[in-house]
């Protein structure tokens, strides 16, 4: 009797650790799936109160009155907005846990700034169209624009929820946000042709830096779209992707293409409407929507998938449990010989798998009946941890992998432009440390087009990494060196004098006049580069955020006098 008390006392501790174990997992595949509705939910959010902007620059493209079909469509736009954010708010549902609390607030203050975003968009569609300037309606535009990252961020914990609980997650939702986030970027790209369009005038030369701004955003995004593709060939040859790629990048990025051509012509302004241009280019937009859905659609088959398998390893477990302890019953004899032994044996595996030792050999086809059932359990077990090992190896890589991507040029290896803005910042805080001269060089390669023309896109990329090269072999590594265009380069210095920061720039001018780069095929060809040097003392350092601007200037008085040459100024 003591014997069998013993042996039912044992059983009950190992079944309790595998019952908690499989429990965890399918408590972790619940929360998967929490996070993952609160995810879709949100991302959804981002798509139609992007969309919203279609219809917004429409109406303020029109003339007074506003055609009623046109206030119509917003009031439509914005009547699916509200209904996806209460869904979303639907799904924080009482008892909210803390950090559940804080982000039903946050969303909260979201919808709010984006009702006053919305507001001051009312304002300027009821302006009388003499009144209504260029910088009103981009600051209208941009004021919808700024809710977008809000949305995305408030989404940031679930995102990591996801990854962790889930196998399949990391990848392929990465993909998903990367599709959402090019979707933000192509809407983003239309916009900013609205307040040209809107006071039916040219491009300014600010437009063009913000499109071609936009579209170095997106050329990124879709790269690293194809390298996460290429390790999932279906997804490669999926028909959702080739008609992405063939609607959005081929047709309407050439549309758009036609319409700033069309917008830059100096003698008569555009012919396109911003009706016009969001009834043509919002469509185009839709199969990167219908690419990241059918991601999303596989994110949710597998988390459901893992759930339910979760919920049956849990069942057949307590199942096993059930038929244990009956045979107890009725074979004590059997007892020692097939009961104690092997769960003497799982016990040690479980030890050893808690403990991130390997653990002994699962014995398979040994055993009959519950005994079996249970050591099918333990491999599950064994398996899992593996899985949980390798996803949280993975994580780690992907978060590595994020931090980098969020400072680095992925092509040559220097600094991007979001980085750059951010090291400027601080060495103006620590400007006095260092020297008297704040430089800030901005360089760009003379007719860059020309030598994709020539010798393919391949060879640029080979002149682009030339160009890093140099740039590591001139600058002193005290300098900030940025890619912070496609063929553009910024550097920010501490000089004794402004003489010194010229001669730096015309050193790396004629190094890359003299270097020779290969092109794929073989054939040899030079870089000329043209420089804007902007300066400020130390006590100008107020005028520290004209840098940019006066640089640029500069560079582009360099082109017009002929490239390949240096033009300096001191502020001041």
């Amino acid at each position: 009797m003591l014997l069998a008390v013993g042996v039912l006392l044992l059983v009950s501790v190992l079944t309790g650790i595998l019952l908690f174990q499989n429990w965890k997992t399918y408590s972790s595949s619940s929360q998967a799936r929490d996070s993952f509705a609160v995810i879709r939910a949100t991302v959804k959010v981002v798509e139609l109160a992007s969309a919203e902007r279609g219809p917004m620059n429409a109406a303020l493209g029109a003339n007074l009155p506003v055609p009623e079909s046109s206030l119509a469509a917003l009031r439509a736009a914005r009547g699916k907005t509200d209904a996806q954010i209460d869904q979303l708010l639907a799904l924080y549902a009482p008892p909210l846990r803390a950090e559940q609390t804080g982000e039903r607030a946050e969303i909260q203050r979201i919808r709010d700034a984006l009702g006053l975003a919305r507001r001051n968009a009312d304002l300027l569609i009821a302006t009388p169209r003499g009144q209504l300037t260029s910088d009103g309606v981009w600051e209208v535009v941009s004021g919808m624009v700024r809710i977008i990252p809000q949305w995305q961020a408030s989404m940031g914990r679930d995102v990591g929820l996801a990854m962790k609980n889930e196998v399949d997650a990391p990848s392929v939702l990465s993909l998903a946000l990367l599709a959402s986030e090019l979707r933000e970027q192509a809407g983003l790209l239309g916009s900013l042709f609205t307040p040209a369009l809107a006071s039916h005038r040219t491009l300014t030369q600010a437009e063009h830096f913000r499109i071609e701004r936009v579209r170095g955003r997106i050329d990124e995004l879709w790269t690293l779209i194809n390298a996460r593709i290429a390790t999932r060939p279906g997804l490669a040859q999926s028909p959702t992707f080739m008609q992405m790629q063939r609607r959005y990048f081929d047709d309407g990025l050439l549309y758009l293409e036609h319409v700033r051509q069309d917008a830059s012509r100096a003698a008569t302004a555009s012919n396109t409407s911003t009706g016009q241009l969001a009834a043509t280019y919002v469509p185009l937009m839709g199969s990167i929507v219908q690419f990241r859905d059918v991601l999303l659609d596989a994110i949710g088959q597998s988390i459901h998938a893992h759930r339910a398998d979760a919920l049956r390893l849990l069942l057949i477990t307590l199942g096993a449990t059930a038929l244990l302890v009956a045979a107890l019953a009725m074979a004590l004899v059997q007892f020692r010989r097939r009961v104690i032994r092997p769960f003497g044996l799982a016990s040690r595996i479980i030890s050893a798998i808690a403990n991130g030792t390997p653990p002994a050999p699962i014995p398979a086809g040994r055993h009959q009946g519950e005994v079996e059932e249970v050591f099918t359990a333990l491999r599950v077990l064994k398996e899992n941890s593996a899985i949980k090992t390798r996803l949280e190896a993975e994580r780690d890589r992907l978060i590595a992998d994020l931090a980098n991507l969020a400072e680095t040029d992925y092509l040559t290896g220097l600094l991007n432009r979001r980085a750059f803005e951010t090291r400027f910042e601080v060495t103006r805080a620590q400007w006095q440390e260092h020297g008297p001269v704040l430089a800030f060089i901005l360089f760009d390669i003379d007719n860059f087009k020309n030598v994709n023309d020539t010798y393919g896109h391949a060879s640029g990329d080979i002149a682009l990494k030339s160009v890093a090269e140099l740039c590591r072999k001139i600058w002193r590594q005290s300098d900030t060196v940025a890619r912070v265009g496609g063929e553009e380069f910024a550097v920010l210095c501490h000089t004794p004098n402004a003489a010194e920061a010229v001669e730096m720039a015309e050193r790396m001018r004629r190094a890359m006049s003299a270097e020779p780069i290969f092109a794929e095929d073989g054939a040899l060809f030079t870089l000329t580069a043209s420089f804007g040097v902007a300066c400020a003392q130390w006590d100008q350092a107020a005028d520290a955020g004209k840098l940019f601007h006066v640089a640029d200037e500069l560079l582009y008085q360099a082109k017009l006098s002929g490239r390949n040459q240096v033009m300096q100024r001191m502020l001041g």
